[in-house]
């Protein structure tokens, strides 16, 4: 038996630049990182120097268009809002050389550090993810450290700033460096997960169909080589005739399609689970699916009265396990009712859609032995079973001599 399944699904490539995860950690940490250190600096510088807080309006400036560009870091902009950034540090860094702007105390030799050695490698952990990131710091923290060494030599701690600025320079790229490997690693994981769930998902498929086409054969073709062994006694031939070809129309359809559902029209589109097959060919030509049932029905003999409708959207695998479940529990009346008539009442609401059958036969008691149930009520749980894969429910109300109500539910 030939079973299609769908193909899997192409995984993703984790270690790919540019990967969404990286860049939205790693623009989260940059953003953090950047807007912190340049804020403390400023409070830094400006508390302090309140009294001669003008000579510094250009550095406050600058640092307040720094903080705006970590602010406006996104993973769309990211590289570009990185290097405007990064020459407004530059420009901020050069303020400090202005006339007047001399550092000659320890809240301005501060201020300097901070920025050099924090806010300015903060960009960095934005584009973690690059391939050349050890090119660029390198080509990049060579600026940055000239305007601080000019910025300070003066107070003859120039070498101990340089040196924070390495320190501060190695620690971010480390972190960004950590931030790009994690999220690496759990890309990989999660694709691993997704292909483990492809496979046992077709696994899973390959079984059900499996089961399915067991269950087709058991319901159809096994009854009709029964009525065939016993002469067809009580059968029409015609209807005979017609059972056997219609199986035959199965048989075929399991060996080359693996489903039934292309009987709709559609390649491994879902059919009516549990649907008695012999009716397949007879509403084959129409989209309706509950044509399918009264052509069944026609075909057997059951005289089934029809009220409501199905309206709404619903989809496909709800209205196949619906379809199905009427089909089979007008089957359970037609073997083990006692009649040969039912009512199927379609409704429904803004979540769910109902289908009630109702016939007037022999029933059963509603408390059986669990070791011993009725054919009927293994006919019905068999259905309840099969309607459960689907997310439904199935519900039965029954007495001895009063008939069968079935009330059937599924998700829209």
């Amino acid at each position: 038996m030939a079973t299609h399944l769908p193909a899997p699904e192409a995984p993703s490539v984790p270690g790919a630049p540019g990967s969404g995860e990286q860049l939205r950690l790693g623009i989260i940490c940059a953003r953090r990182f950047g807007v912190v250190a340049t804020v403390c600096a400023a409070v830094n510088l400006a508390v302090p120097e309140h009294a001669s807080i003008a000579a510094f309006v250009p550095t406050l400036v600058g640092m307040l268009l720094m903080t705006i560009g970590f602010l406006a870091l996104t993973p769309r902009n990211g590289r570009l809002v990185v290097t405007l950034t990064y020459c407004a540090a530059l420009a901020t860094l050069g303020t400090f050389l202005l006339p007047g702007a001399g550092v000659d105390d320890n809240p301005t030799l501060a201020t300097i550090t901070a920025l050099a050695s924090m806010a300015v490698p903060s960009l960095f952990v934005a584009v973690a993810e690059l391939r050349a990131l050890g090119l660029i710091v390198a080509v990049t923290v060579l600026p940055v450290s000239v305007l601080a060494w000019a910025g300070t030599v003066s107070t003859g701690r120039a070498p101990f700033v340089v040196l924070a600025i390495v320190g501060g320079w190695t620690a971010m790229l480390g972190a960004g460096l950590w931030l790009a490997r994690s999220a690496r690693q759990a890309e990989i994981g999660q694709a691993r997960l997704r292909e483990s769930y492809a496979a046992e998902r077709r696994s899973t498929e390959a079984e059900a169909e499996l089961r399915y086409g067991a269950r087709m054969m058991h319901d159809t073709v096994l009854a009709t080589l029964t009525l065939i062994a016993h002469s067809g006694q009580g059968v029409p031939p015609e209807t005979l005739r017609a059972q056997a070809a219609n199986d035959s129309a199965l048989l075929e359809q399991l060996r080359t399609e693996g489903t039934l559902g292309g009987q709709r029209g559609q390649r491994g589109q879902p059919g009516p689970h549990g649907l008695p097959a012999d009716a397949l060919p007879l509403a084959a030509a129409t989209a309706d699916p509950w044509a399918t049932v009264r052509a069944w029905c026609q075909v057997h003999g059951m005289d089934a009265t029809w009220h409501g409708e199905e309206t709404g959207d619903v989809t496909p695998a709800s209205r196949a396990a619906l379809v199905g479940a009427v089909a089979d529990s007008l089957e359970v009346v037609r073997r083990h009712g006692g009649v040969r008539a039912a009512d199927v009442t379609l409704s429904g609401d803004d979540t769910r859609l109902r289908a009630v059958v109702t016939d007037s036969g022999d029933g059963f008691a509603a408390a059986v032995p669990p070791a011993r149930p009725s054919a009927a009520e293994a006919a019905i749980d068999a259905v309840h079973r099969r309607l459960a894969e689907a997310g439904g429910s199935l519900r039965v109300f029954s007495s001895p001599g009063r008939g069968t109500t079935v009330l059937i539910e599924v998700p829209r």
